[in-house]
């Protein structure tokens, strides 16, 4: 599964692709609300709460599906389902993958936005 699907991204441009400002804009907003939501995943594992793991991981999950972070999305996914079973545990098992997953998308998305950068130059 790869890390970033950049069609995904380019297809929020529009007609403009990646010269859209609004590509630049969701990449900005979507890495400031990824490390947030990862923190607060940890959060509700080390306080045992289910339900605000829960949300934080299905928000983490939609966020990342929308802009084609299909890999990040999947980890998300799994620590939902553990969350919804209440395996607070074996969702704290998968708080590597999730690092792991989010560091290489982010590498990924600043490679993305170097590709922007050349785009409008």
């Amino acid at each position: 599964m790869s890390v970033l699907d950049e069609s995904t991204l380019t297809g929020l441009g529009g007609t403009s692709g990646l010269a859209s400002p609004l590509v630049k804009r969701v990449i900005t907003l979507y890495r400031q609300e990824a490390a947030k939501l990862v923190q607060g995943i940890e959060c509700a594992i080390d306080a045992g709460d289910s339900e605000v793991l829960a949300r934080f991981a299905h928000t983490l999950k939609s966020s990342s599906a929308s802009i084609g972070a299909n890999a990040l999305s999947h980890v998300a996914k799994q620590v939902e389902h553990l969350a919804r079973q209440l395996h607070i545990a074996e969702a704290k098992a998968l708080l590597t993958v999730l690092h792991i997953e989010l560091a290489q998308l982010m590498d990924e998305l600043t490679s993305f936005e170097q590709k922007l950068v050349a785009t409008a130059a």
